[in-house]
């Protein structure tokens, strides 16, 4: 209809929708949605029962989805694994970070990573993360392979949540990492032992230790 055809306070004439974004979002949204279940419950199957058992069927069954809706997201049980420790790794990055911002005093700061540290590894997250990690490093032992892309992938984003929680306070580069790895050893040893021995727990009097050593190697900075 043309310009001089068109009554004063007509409608104008309506034109055809482009395209279906809002139901594409919405499966977008469903998508999310789907994939934030099955890493939750992938991360609980692997704490409570193990690497091993923590099978595809259990983890659809744990996440209430379809074993085709698994397969769509990941395809594979690797890929769910993988997405369980970028998890784990970000969620701990986070909460290293907030120290920062938080305990501007060194000794303040380590004993509330010290308290941080108590409830990650009473939770599923640190334990699934230390079940996979230390699945992973046997599987490269036996098959003789070299430190693999992703080991060094956890390395550098410890070392990045470190950094962030730590790296403000003028500590010397060395001393700073040393704190690190003796930390996470810590963390992953109880981790361990929870896994392997869940009848005794002793993480308080290792937690303790790890507060005290890093009060000492961090405490003239």
């Amino acid at each position: 209809m043309s310009a001089r055809n068109t009554r004063p306070g007509a409608e104008p004439p309506k034109t055809a929708p482009r395209g279906r974004r809002k139901p594409r979002r919405r499966q977008e949204d469903r998508s999310a949605e789907t994939r934030a279940k099955v890493i939750r419950a992938a991360t609980e199957c692997v704490a409570e029962l193990g690497f091993r058992g923590a099978t595809m069927a259990t983890i659809a069954e744990r996440a209430g989805v379809t074993w085709g809706a698994i397969q769509h997201q990941f395809r594979e049980k690797g890929a769910i694994l993988d997405a369980v420790m970028e998890a784990s790794l970000d969620d701990l990055e986070e909460q290293l970070a907030e120290l920062r911002e938080g305990e501007p005093i060194v000794s303040f700061r380590v004993q509330a990573f010290v308290r941080r540290a108590r409830e990650l590894v009473r939770g599923p997250s640190y334990r699934a993360f230390v079940e996979i990690q230390l699945n992973r490093a046997r599987d490269e032992q036996r098959d003789g392979s070299a430190e693999s892309r992703w080991s060094q992938h956890v390395a550098d984003s410890l070392t990045r949540a470190w950094r962030r929680a730590f790296g403000d306070l003028g500590i010397p580069a060395a001393r700073l990492l040393a704190g690190q790895r003796f930390a996470f050893m810590v963390l992953s040893g109880i981790a361990a032992e929870a896994i392997l021995f869940p009848e005794v727990d002793f993480s308080k009097q290792h937690l303790s230790e790890l507060e005290a050593s890093l009060l000492r190697m961090y405490s003239d900075a």
